[in-house]
């Protein structure tokens, strides 16, 4: 059994003062029980009832823990001494059959109430001339004048409140007082008991110390305790006190080694502040720049305003009116999408840009447009001859990382016995291209074990040296060259990698490449096979994932369009990815055979992989977190016409012959539904939602609202396209939508042209869910205009109920004006939708009243797919808490009436207790709240959150007004801590007074506060209801069972 600090056990305590007062006053009554029938009540571990029995006739040690009680009957036993598992408020003895009661520190344990239960249950069993002798510690010297809390004390004494309540129930009493003086002892051999002989000294005032503990005796009868002598004294040895002396000298040298390290602190903390001084100046210059650019964009935009102007002027002039049908005249002669049109266009371009148009110009160039031009319109081809010009611009669009390979510097790799990834590296001579290839993946590669495959199709370079190059890597070389395909098949076979990797030579890998290719394949098992971004030298993107169209012939979907797009940087399926740096496990490859051997030497042969994959019900799926800077073209030229570059049309009808099946049956004709083509998205139901920004899951309710819903629609395998009205790339909060495969739009283009987008692509929306009224009125007209997608709104609360409720707590009449505007703004809304989602049963009571026919859903607010466990009980926690987003004004308005209204009587209840207020972006009135005992913290993670949920004992969500179910009440359900709430914050709860106590009044609500932070009993049955109630409400599933009805 250990010691905790509620207990007193004599083995485990090195505490000479603790030990020293327990024993003292169980060796001080031993001469009053002589011979009696003695109860020592909440006997702990059993040693004192053990002193008292050497003298009594019979004792009987009562407690309410079972482990103290095995612990009292193994280490403590006589023949007259026993044990019993009771409560003080009921002990089976029987009535008057007691001479002694004991009850040493035991009342400022219990609640007011047990207390008076507890002197009954003495009275009842106590002999009519029976004597009680009772210890407790004068609060105002054990707790408050050291202020000091013992966290097991419920209810203590000061000296007269505890006369007054033992005269309730006895009239005979003596009262005693127990502490340490300071003495000097003169002890000899040969007499060492000086209890006879003490003079009680006083030197020096400051010395005087008031005792720590009241005793007192108590009986009926006035003869029973008036002879009683109850003074002594009991020396201890010095051992301990010694012992304690030496530790109090390592202490001190502890001090002075953290007093030098506080001082080495102090150093670096002025250091960072002279840091942190220069950078504010740097900041300073920024803001004066950022002010001068922003006087120069607003010019620009009246520069642009005017220009605006003049071209409306000039569409409504005579000269712009002829234009327009000389240009009519034009698309006779030279009709749309016509070679005649395609040739005027190139020398239109010509004389625009003579010098890139001949530098564009070359042999494999035009051989190049003669066989587009024989194979694709007019116009495609000349969309091509506009990338090619384009391409000839030397604009980086993403930052690139190649290694400088001129000094050829040995290559030590780290050899692993059981590498996570084999990456197999085909080649054929371009020495310099493999060295720097192998020097990128030692200097990008992290947290991931692999080993290094270096295939050598008979290569006569310096490859052939390549042991003097690099180290810990394998090399399978082919007597003979067999072409690309063989090589790879022939080098997997001394892979042991749990996952095979293919990458060409000519590309250099960039920094942390590997991981998200891993973690990709490893979140889910329908997954065989992922690869990455290719981007070319100058920073423009080469594939973002591949399209094959039903004639077999491919897109690189994004080829020379800026990489940082958001259609090209969200997780995806494709229908193939370049072999270039794609990756399986090598079980699958296995199953599959490898590369087919029909595509020798080369190409086509990536592509027919992704179809094998797929054959056997896997996806293949694009990784964008994962970039590759591919050399096209390095190892096998790019003329159609020549070298292996020859067998790309070969391999094409071999290719087509195969699937020709699947072509027909799951592929586009060419070029057409790009939209759908791009993230094989044809056969999935596709949602868009709109919201204010990407859900920002760890600040606010809504935000982690909306965020559960889109993990859950991705979940169930629908396609989500995600519009943030705002179109900013908050981070990480974008890329981890974009992860789950959430295309998230994003940037410049879409914040200028939504309207277009959505003219072009609303068309293949299955069901649009929106979000809040402010944001769907923008939206809801133009998406039912080009959509017939099913539109569900969801409006997280009703707004004008919240300005309504605002209104009856303040008065302000604007607040009337403001509800009356939000409720035809949000019935406008309703009507214009398919289905309205509300979290809530008073909200969709509400509505369904008004609306009749309308489909109105409660759903849950939070979507919970694991469930929390509890580890810290009633007694390892403290201290209360609330949890709200500041820009939420009734929160604001929650907290400052707690504080003016509840807190003073709370605080002065438990004067130890602190109040925690967590939440982001508060105001200069709530961070003047802070103080000592009342914590503001702002915006914190949600691992700092989860700490404060399993160490606070009670959470308290004091709304006035608000709307809708309160996210920071569900939350505080899920984490199981009891939660005192008003009307309001339990308001779409269902059955919400069985999970946690709903209270209007302050007065009442500060009391149910006190209440329940001292009641272990209420406050586990709480805590158990709510772990059910988020798995009823608030789970999975629960979700799924409503939204099914809406999504099927």
């Amino acid at each position: 059994m250990k010691f905790t600090g509620e207990r007193f056990i004599p083995q485990n305590n090195e505490d000479a003062e603790i030990y020293i007062e327990h024993y003292h006053r169980y060796l001080a009554a031993k001469p009053l029980v002589k011979d009696k029938v003695v109860l020592d009540a909440a006997c702990g571990a059993g040693y004192g009832s053990f002193i008292l029995s050497s003298e009594a006739k019979m004792v009987i040690g009562v407690d309410i823990s079972e482990e103290a009680i095995l612990h009292a009957k193994e280490q403590y036993k006589r023949d007259n001494l026993t044990y019993l598992m009771n409560s003080i408020e009921e002990i089976e003895v029987e009535d008057h059959s007691i001479d002694v009661v004991i009850s040493f520190e035991t009342i400022e344990h219990v609640e007011e109430e047990l207390q008076h239960k507890f002197l009954k249950e003495i009275k009842r069993v106590l002999k009519k001339d029976g004597i009680l002798i009772m210890s407790t510690p004068d609060r105002e010297v054990y707790s408050q004048l050291v202020h000091y809390s013992n966290e097991y004390h419920v209810k203590e004494f000061a000296k007269i409140e505890y006369k007054q309540f033992l005269h309730l129930y006895f009239e005979n009493i003596q009262f005693f007082t127990q502490g340490f003086k300071v003495a000097s002892v003169i002890n000899g051999d040969t007499s060492p008991n000086i209890l006879k002989n003490i003079n009680e000294a006083r030197v020096d005032d400051d010395y005087s110390i008031d005792e720590k503990y009241l005793i007192a005796i108590c009986s009926e009868k006035q003869e029973s305790i008036e002879d009683i002598d109850f003074n002594s004294i009991v020396i201890e040895s010095g051992k301990k006190y010694n012992n304690q002396i030496r530790r109090i000298l390592d202490l001190q040298e502890e001090v002075e080694e953290r007093n030098a390290h506080l001082k080495y602190l102090d150093k670096q903390i002025d250091e960072f502040t002279t840091a942190l001084s220069n950078k504010e100046l740097e900041i300073k210059e920024l803001m004066q720049k950022y002010t001068s650019l922003d006087e120069e964009s607003r010019k620009a935009s009246q520069e642009f305003q005017m220009v605006v102007e003049r071209l409306n002027h000039v569409e409504q002039s005579l000269s712009w009116r002829l234009v327009s049908k000389c240009n009519r005249i034009i698309d006779k002669l030279i009709p749309f999408n016509s070679k005649r049109r395609l040739i005027v266009s190139l020398g239109i371009r010509f004389m625009k840009e003579p010098k890139i148009f001949l530098k564009s110009v070359n042999k494999s160039s035009i051989k190049s447009f003669f066989t587009m031009l024989g194979q694709y319109d007019a116009n495609s081809v000349l969309g091509q001859v506009d990338i090619a010009l384009n391409s000839q611009e030397e604009l980086s669009r993403v930052d690139i990382k190649l290694v400088d390979c001129e000094e050829k510097e040995k290559i030590i790799f780290e050899k692993f016995e059981n590498p996570t990834v084999s990456i197999i590296i085909p080649v054929y001579n371009q020495f310099d291209y493999t060295y720097s290839c192998l020097k990128a993946i030692k200097e990008n590669t992290k947290n991931v074990t692999y080993e290094i495959i270096i295939g050598d199709d008979v290569s006569n370079d310096e490859t052939v040296n390549i042991f003097d190059y690099a180290e810990n890597i394998k090399v399978n070389r082919h007597e003979k060259n067999t072409g690309f395909l063989m090589n790879c098949n022939d080098a997997a076979q001394v892979a042991i990698g749990k996952y095979v990797l293919f990458l060409n030579n000519d590309t250099n890998v960039q920094e942390d490449w590997l991981e998200p290719l891993v973690s990709l394949i490893e979140s889910d098992e329908k997954i065989g096979m992922v690869g990455s971004k290719l981007v070319y030298l100058n920073g423009k993107l080469q594939e973002a994932g591949g399209i094959i169209w039903d004639d077999a012939s491919g897109w690189n979907y994004g080829r020379l369009d800026d990489p940082n797009k958001p259609e090209y940087n969200y997780v995806k399926e494709v229908d193939y990815i370049s072999g270039a740096c794609i990756m399986l496990s090598m079980k699958l490859w296995k199953e599959i055979g490898g590369f087919d051997q029909r595509f020798i030497p080369a190409y086509y042969e990536d592509t027919d992989l992704a179809f094998e994959v797929r054959k056997r019900g896997l996806k293949v799926v694009y990784q964008p977190k994962s970039m590759v800077v591919h050399f096209e073209g390095i190892s096998n030229g790019t003329d159609l016409n020549s070298g292996l570059k020859k067998y790309q049309v070969v391999n094409l009808e071999k290719f087509k012959e195969k699937w020709a099946k699947e072509l027909k049956e799951n592929h586009f004709p060419n070029a057409q539904n790009v939209f759908l083509a791009k993230d094989r998205s044809a056969d999935k139901k596709r949602i868009l939602v709109v919201d204010h920004y990407v859900p920002h899951y760890d600040q606010d309710a809504g935000g982690k609202c909306t965020y559960h819903y889109l993990k859950l629609f991705t979940k169930l395998g629908y396609k989500v396209t995600f519009i943030g009205d705002n179109f900013f790339k908050h981070e990480p909060y974008t890329g981890l939508l974009q992860q789950m495969g959430i295309e998230v739009l994003y940037g410049n283009w879409y914040y200028h042209s939504i309207n277009e987008w959505l003219k072009l692509n609303a068309k293949y929306f299955d069901f649009v869910y929106m979000n809040r009224p402010h944001i769907t009125e923008k939206y809801i007209d133009l998406i039912k205009q080009y959509s017939n997608a099913k539109i569900i709104y969801f409006g997280h609360d009703l707004h004008y109920l919240r300005e309504q409720r605002n209104y009856e707590v303040t008065g302000e009449e604007s607040l009337l004006e403001s509800s009356a505007n939000w409720k035809q703004k949000e019935f406008n809304l309703f009507n214009k939708s398919d289905i309205i989602h509300v979290v809530g049963n008073y909200e969709q009571s509400l509505i369904q009243k008004e609306m009749p026919n309308k489909i109105v859903r409660n759903i849950p607010l939070y979507i919970y797919d694991e469930f929390f466990k509890n580890k810290n009980g009633f007694k390892d926690r403290k201290d209360i808490l609330f949890v709200g987003g500041f820009r939420h004004k009734p929160n604001e308005d929650a907290v400052l009436w707690f504080m003016n209204e509840i807190w003073p009587f709370v605080a002065k209840q438990n004067p130890q207790m602190k109040f925690y207020i967590v939440g982001s972006n508060p105001s200069e009135q709530i961070k003047a709240l802070h103080s000592e005992r009342v914590i503001v913290t702002g915006f914190i993670s949600d691992e700092e959150l989860e700490t404060l949920y399993t160490s606070c004992r009670l959470v308290v969500a004091p709304l006035r007004y608000g709307a809708g179910v309160k996210g920071k009440i569900v939350e505080a359900i899920y984490y199981q801590i009891p939660v005192v709430t008003t009307s309001i914050g339990a308001e779409g709860l269902v059955d919400a007074e069985q999970v946690m106590i709903v209270e209007n009044n302050y007065e009442k609500f500060a009391a149910k506060i006190c209440t329940l932070y001292d009641d272990e009993i209420n406050w586990n049955y709480f805590s158990e209801q709510e772990a059910k109630y988020i798995c009823k409400h608030f789970s999975e599933n629960a979700a799924i069972s409503i939204i099914n009805k809406d999504f099927n």
